[in-house]
């Protein structure tokens, strides 16, 4: 459990993917917690719409790993991988599954050492995204 002093700056990560219909609603919600005194670390993917969108309601735009490959689609995690002659219906399925898990494995070792770098107090996260599951985890937040 982390506590906040009085006149310390609460510090906050969230955690979110590159589709438009999962960031869009989370903007006031960061105008909100910065309205209220909140530093905001928004970790998303490499879409410099979305990213300038996060800016703009005032979170500080993160990367989800160290060197911010432009190329990363978390979206496409593990699904190279996918099981040979697996039924069409099912193909689907198995992507949805895979690539939360692959992406949280990919980008996590990084993730936890940079949210316990910035000091996060707090994490919220979209259900697309257990990065964010897995940071609070560790950092016991």
């Amino acid at each position: 459990m982390v506590f906040i002093g009085a006149g310390e700056q609460p510090v906050v990560a969230m955690f979110n993917v590159s589709m438009i219909g999962h960031v869009n609603p989370t903007f006031p919600l960061v105008m909100e917690l910065v309205g209220r005194g909140c530093k905001v670390h928004y970790f998303l993917p490499p879409n410099e719409d979305i990213r300038s969108a996060a800016r703009d309601a005032g979170a500080v735009v993160e990367a989800y790993l160290k060197d911010d490959p432009q190329d990363l689609v978390l979206e496409q995690c593990g699904v190279d991988r996918m099981i040979p002659d697996l039924p069409e219906e099912e193909q689907q399925l198995w992507r949805g599954a895979v690539w939360p898990l692959a992406s949280t494995l990919l980008c996590g070792d990084h993730l936890i050492t940079r949210c316990r770098a910035l000091g996060i107090q707090a994490v919220l996260y979209d259900p697309m995204a257990p990065h964010g599951l897995l940071v609070a985890h560790a950092l016991r937040v």
